[in-house]
């Protein structure tokens, strides 16, 4: 808050004209000064997504605020102009602290020498809270920061069906097709399974990750075809369309067809298409990373439950389409500005992604393409968390609020769960904006 400041009329009225001059003097060479300084700007703020929340701000700033209004005040109502806090200063307070309050839910729930996570809140588009807790790399005591790459395992599944849906608006495939369209020697036991079946969990497809055999060699690499090939011929688990199940596989013969269609690898598809368009220069196919950002280290609760040990080796060829994205808070919160932002698919695409699908009998499902369908205190959400070895993540948007949080930890056991810090920060930041 700006201090209200009085000046003294003990002076007589010649030296309160002298002193006046030298006071405005002062004060334009420090306007001056910092407008030189908020119109430097460095580069990199302008390629930022949040660049005109930074630069608003720097103009906006209490300083520059107040000395804008005494010049433009004249010298007997001084007094009065200083007064008055710009409106600006007020609602940057309030974003303060509710950046407090946040924080001070979150940072209890974290030790500084153990595992940790990044946090994003951003709110119309604007991020209202960015931090991160604990280490990044607890052996090299390399503490975590708020751009540092994580794995975001099943909330890939956004990019996937996304993808699906881009080469679905281009004309290049149907939802309602058969998937042996494209994958000709996939076996479907006489049933017709179609991408759509893929996208909402309704294939009655296995979900290979459930196999007892999975873990022994889930640290080899396969190719497409071969991991294809280890679940292909499983027996469907109910006719398609009629029942709900989570399935891995759905989702990896989705990046099979995505590379069919498009004629690139996964990979190079949701780097061409969506990562390099939208400026997230952090996000890839593990593997396949294009810069040099810090990479968080995963971890897991050892079994006696006493200290954090290193995840689980996993070849990220077997997640695939399904769950090998890495990617950063930020990155994450610029995917949501274009999603809400209708930047890659078309109005009517984009709403089916966000509805709950309808099984043959009628009845709904808590998913659409690629994200969870539910309700959050009575207030539409939609939402996905992910769980692969050494990390846990979850992220989740409130369109009636223009309110996005996504929570990246590092350890896949023994760190407060993503989905209920994501929960927790967007309850305190609708505050009262929840329906009773």
């Amino acid at each position: 808050m700006l201090k209200k400041r009085r000046f003294s009329s003990a002076c007589p009225p010649k030296t309160q004209f002298v002193a006046s001059r030298w006071f405005f003097a002062v004060i334009l060479f420090i306007f001056l000064t910092e407008l030189a300084r908020t119109v430097a700007l460095p580069s990199h703020f302008q390629r930022d997504i949040h660049m005109s929340k930074l630069y608003s701000r720097r103009l906006a700033s209490p300083l520059l605020l107040t000395l804008l209004l005494v010049l433009q005040a004249p010298a007997s109502h001084a007094d009065a102009a200083s007064t008055a806090a710009p409106a600006s200063v007020t609602g940057a307070s309030e974003e303060e602290a509710l950046a407090a309050r946040i924080d001070s839910e979150i940072a209890p729930l974290f030790k500084a020498n153990e595992p940790g996570a990044t946090v994003i809140v951003t709110q119309a588009g604007l991020t209202v809270f960015r931090k991160a807790y604990g280490m990044a790399d607890v052996a090299k005591g390399r503490p975590m920061t708020p751009d540092t790459v994580m794995r975001i395992a099943s909330i890939s599944k956004q990019f996937t069906a996304t993808g699906i849906l881009m080469l679905a608006d281009e004309g290049k495939l149907a939802l309602d097709e058969d998937i042996r369209k494209f994958l000709p020697d996939y076996p479907s036991g006489g049933k017709r399974i179609t991408i759509e079946h893929l996208l909402t969990h309704t294939s009655g497809i296995a979900n290979f990750t459930n196999k007892p055999t999975f873990e022994a060699g889930m640290n080899t690499d396969q190719t497409v075809s071969q991991m294809i090939d280890s679940f292909k011929n499983d027996a469907l688990q109910f006719e398609p369309g009629t029942r709900y199940s989570y399935s891995n596989s759905g989702y990896f013969l989705l990046g099979a067809i995505i590379e069919k269609v498009s004629g690139l690898s996964y990979a190079k598809f949701v780097e061409q298409r969506i990562f390099v368009p939208l400026g997230m220069r952090d996000s890839a196919y593990e593997g396949h990373e294009r810069g040099s950002a810090m990479r968080a280290r995963g971890y897991t609760r050892s079994s006696a439950g006493s200290a954090f040990e290193p995840g689980k080796a996993v070849s990220m060829t077997l997640p695939y389409a399904a769950g090998a994205l890495v990617s950063t808070v930020d990155d994450l919160a610029r995917w949501d500005a274009a999603v809400s932002a209708g930047t890659l698919l078309k109005p009517s695409s984009q709403q089916k992604a966000f509805t709950a699908h309808v099984l043959a009998d009628g009845k709904s499902v808590p998913y659409g393409y690629g994200w969870s369908v539910r309700k959050m205190r009575g207030m539409p959400m939609q939402s996905h968390g992910g769980g692969i070895p050494g990390f846990s993540t979850y992220a989740l948007r409130l369109p009636e609020k223009q309110l996005y949080v996504a929570v990246l930890t590092n350890a896949d056991r023994g760190l407060p769960g993503a989905e209920m810090i994501a929960v927790k920060a967007a309850t305190i930041a609708v505050g009262n904006g929840f329906p009773e």
